[in-house]
């Protein structure tokens, strides 16, 4: 959601009314919210509260939403100012007063919170019946989105977890909310002291319409990507729960993550769907690729061998042979290096579409999918660079570059439970982190049409569903740490790509990055020829702040950062501002948000 959007949502909806300086009153609806990463489904949500910009105390909280189903309590928030990362790196605080109360639980803030949730830390404390007692997320089925730094955020906390219940002496109704980016001092919402008060109603929230396993179109291909935890299908005590699975979903290509024993992983397969016959193809790392289709080629595409090519002999089922990628990316904190390697990656990809200098032959216009574990837990650049060709060390790695055909960026598909409106492929429960996306599925739009796609997770099956599968409860959480997910695709036929779409012969003026932005912002741009351009930010009423470049450039791509001053050394105040490229008679305009 853009902070345009937040501002223009700020008063939709809105039930609230001051008295003196305490908010009442807010008697809400259940919606269907799914913890994903994406918004859309918070917009008819009313808003709960608007914080005042420029508090001046580090993080600036913006807004807050709050909703429920019969399950979760869902929160919704956002910030003025910077990105953050919900699991880690914050001392951001989360206290609810369960029961009305401030002279019960823990009082802050005006209220007595039985719930004291410490984001960064991964924990927090229940004060109830007047003891103290420390809580994981697996207390409180705590679910958050995204697993990335964002400007803003989705939570769900089980209605029915103790601090809410008060020990399950209470069904949770309604209480009081207040979020601190500190214990003390800080930004807060609200403001004024006792809390932004909330109310559960009896109304029912739908529950969501359960995705079937069967392809919804027969010729379809159904890719299934799946970390396996370990060589999990080796695991004699978690090989029957692999192969309920993958029976089930009945995959044409299986990507692997974590295995690195290739030896006998394609006769197991084979033996579970004994009538076609099985290719494999493997790197010297931890990746396997299964395929019902033979390999062409194969070939690691970068120097830690964390991400695999394999080219597949589809031209029978889809005209065309089709491209895969599949990576395991480094974990945990391991920021520069994930970085490091996704740049790697675009750089060699941006060489082979535009050189052709790849690891193997490859026809212009492929179709192309790219899925694995990425283990996206840190900076949300990363992702932006395998979505976007944004890559962070140019000048290790070269110019940016839109990785579609098309000159586009590709797909970020985000899938969700079959039967759950939750976007996690990851949990742990003996682990302090957050359930998250780790598992991502990007896809070129411009060669590949999208199918059914979903993450497949037993634990949220009926019975029903179960037995008509042939699935166990327990399969997906047995397995493995992570859960499969599955994609069908056809090849989209509607667009003609050809050698001259690789390389765009109109100027383009990217997005830029960050936006919104505080301190400083680069604008990138590219040039099919050598050109003298003027590239100018200009505020809202189309006065000149500042130029930025008068010169002659070469071809390809370029960018410079702005910092938010006009030509005089002054600081900009926040605000919507637009940055102008023209180039050869030619102008083209972007949006960007300043953040003070």
């Amino acid at each position: 959601m853009s902070k345009k959007r937040n501002k223009i949502n700020r008063f939709k909806g809105l039930r609230c009314f001051f008295i003196g300086p305490f908010l009442f009153s807010l008697l809400f609806s259940g919606h269907p919210i799914s913890i994903d990463g994406l918004y859309e489904d918070w917009e008819d949500v009313p808003i709960a509260y608007i914080d005042t910009e420029d508090d001046d105390l580090g993080a600036d909280y913006s807004t807050l939403k709050i909703t429920y189903d019969s399950e979760f309590l869902f929160i919704y928030f956002n910030f003025f100012n910077g990105e953050f990362l919900m699991q880690d790196w914050n001392d951001f605080h989360l206290y609810i007063d369960a029961d009305n109360d401030s002279s019960t639980g823990h009082y802050v803030h005006g209220i007595g919170a039985e719930l004291d949730w410490t984001f960064g830390d991964r924990s927090g404390y229940k004060h109830v019946e007047g003891q103290q007692s420390e809580l994981y997320q697996n207390d409180l089925t705590l679910r958050i989105a995204p697993t990335i730094t964002s400007t803003e955020f989705e939570v769900a906390i089980a209605r029915g977890s103790s601090p809410l219940t008060l020990n399950g002496s209470q069904s949770f109704t309604g209480g009081k909310l207040v979020l601190s980016e500190i214990e003390e001092g800080g930004d807060l919402i609200p403001n004024e002291s006792g809390g932004v008060s909330f109310t559960i109603g009896e109304d029912y929230v739908v529950s969501p319409q359960p995705i079937t396993l069967e392809r919804s179109n027969e010729d379809d291909i159904r890719v299934v990507s799946y970390n396996t935890w370990n060589e999990g299908i080796l695991d004699n005590d978690r090989q029957i729960h692999f192969k309920r699975i993958l029976q089930s979903l009945d995959p044409d290509i299986i990507a692997l993550q974590e295995h690195g024993d290739w030896d006998d992983i394609d006769d197991i397969i084979q033996s579970w769907f004994p009538d076609e016959e099985w290719y494999a193809s493997w790197t010297y790392r931890d990746l396997v690729v299964l395929s019902r289709f033979p390999v062409i080629s194969d070939a690691n595409m970068i120097s830690s061998e964390r991400t695999m090519a394999v080219l597949l002999d589809t031209e029978g089922e889809l005209g065309e042979d089709l491209l895969i990628f599949n990576s395991h990316l480094s974990c945990c904190d391991n920021n520069e290096d994930r970085q490091q390697q996704v740049d790697e990656f675009a750089g060699a990809w941006r060489e082979w579409v535009t050189d052709g200098a790849g690891p193997f032959e490859l026809e212009y216009g492929a179709p192309f999918i790219h899925v694995g574990d990425f283990n996206y837990v840190g900076y949300r650049q990363q992702v932006e660079t395998i979505r976007d060709g944004d890559i962070e060390d140019e000048d290790q790695y070269g110019n940016d570059f839109l990785p579609d055909w098309d000159s586009t960026s590709i797909i970020d598909l985000f899938p969700r439970h079959t039967h759950k409106r939750m976007g996690y492929t990851w949990r742990k429960d003996g682990s302090s982190f957050n359930p998250g996306k780790l598992d991502y599925v990007f896809y070129s739009d411009a060669t590949i049409d999208a199918g059914k796609y979903y993450i497949l997770n037993t634990l949220a099956m009926d019975d029903l569903a179960l037995d008509y599968y042939g699935l166990q409860w327990e399969d997906t959480q047995i397995a493995s740490d992570h859960l499969p997910i599955v994609f069908d695709i056809s090849i989209n036929n509607e667009v003609d790509i050809e050698k001259e779409h690789i390389l765009p012969i109109a100027p383009i003026l990217y997005p830029n990055y960050p936006n919104p932005f505080n301190s400083k912002t680069a604008i990138a741009f590219y040039l099919s020829e050598p050109a003298i351009i003027d590239l100018s930010i200009i505020d809202v009423l189309g006065n000149t702040v500042k130029n930025l470049i008068h010169e002659n450039r070469p071809a390809g791509n370029s960018s410079i950062n702005w910092d938010g001053k006009n030509m005089m050394g002054e600081s900009m105040t926040s605000g919507i501002y637009f940055y102008l490229l023209k180039v050869n008679g030619m102008s083209m305009k972007r949006k960007m948000v300043l953040l003070k």
